[in-house]
């Protein structure tokens, strides 16, 4: 009987570039008329978010605010104001913005992502987890998060393989597609489950998203030899 040939693989933890704050990307843009609102407080929001997404982020925080003191329960602008802020580095100012949208809307997933983003950037890794975590629980169907989540735990917890897979099993379940995330449970799959079948599927999944990854090039290369051997040892 042939001895089986196991080896192990490398994952990248390429991804937390984008987290990094997902300020600069992965801001939730969740715009809408705040329900009884002025119309006067309606304009400047409408003309707050224009300004937004022009780049023009002081002068979306001047509707915005026009908008707070027109309807100082306009939950919509306290958010808007608070993505503005975000981009231009004011976290705490963001902070305190969206925990005043959240106060009038505590069901609002999106305040929470948010929020996260503002309490990353202070450096507070223990509350944008909790912010994760209490989005996930509000929306356990947006994929992305278990995404972002299993990133912060990488990154600023030193989290184990093994503590991050139920993280990118359910985000993979829900339909993320990321090299990165592929490549990071096939790993786990292959290293700590010597699951090399499943590890193979995760591997080719990562080059479909990216034919030039090297590292799923590599990995997939390795596990194909995991296969190999365990046959053998099978004979």
């Amino acid at each position: 009987m042939k001895k089986l040939k196991k080896e192990r693989i490398s994952y990248g933890l390429g991804l937390l570039a984008a987290l990094v704050i997902a300020a600069a990307v992965g801001v939730y843009l969740l715009f809408f008329t705040a329900s009884g609102a002025p119309l006067t407080a309606e304009k400047y929001n409408v003309s707050g978010l224009r300004k937004y997404e022009a780049g023009n982020y002081n002068s979306a925080i001047k509707e915005y605010t026009k908008a707070i003191q027109t309807n100082p329960q306009d939950k919509v602008s306290y958010f808007g104001r608070a993505n503005a802020y975000i981009q231009i580095y004011l976290y705490q100012k963001a902070l305190l913005d969206y925990n005043k949208a959240i106060k009038l809307d505590p069901a609002n997933p999106a305040y929470y992502i948010n929020r996260a983003n503002a309490y990353y950037g202070l450096e507070n890794y223990k509350a944008t987890l909790a912010d994760y975590d209490h989005a996930i629980k509000i929306n356990p169907r947006d994929g992305k998060l278990y995404q972002r989540r299993a990133l912060l735990k990488e990154k600023n917890f030193k989290a184990s393989q093994k503590e991050l897979a139920a993280d990118w099993k359910k985000a993979i379940d829900l339909g993320v597609e990321d090299e990165h995330i592929f490549i990071s449970y096939g790993s786990y799959l292959n290293n700590d489950r010597q699951n090399y079948e499943a590890a193979r599927t995760c591997f080719q999944k990562a080059l479909k998203v990216n034919p030039q990854n090297s590292l799923a090039k590599q990995n997939l290369e390795i596990t194909l030899e995991n296969i190999r051997a365990k046959k053998a040892n099978q004979i």
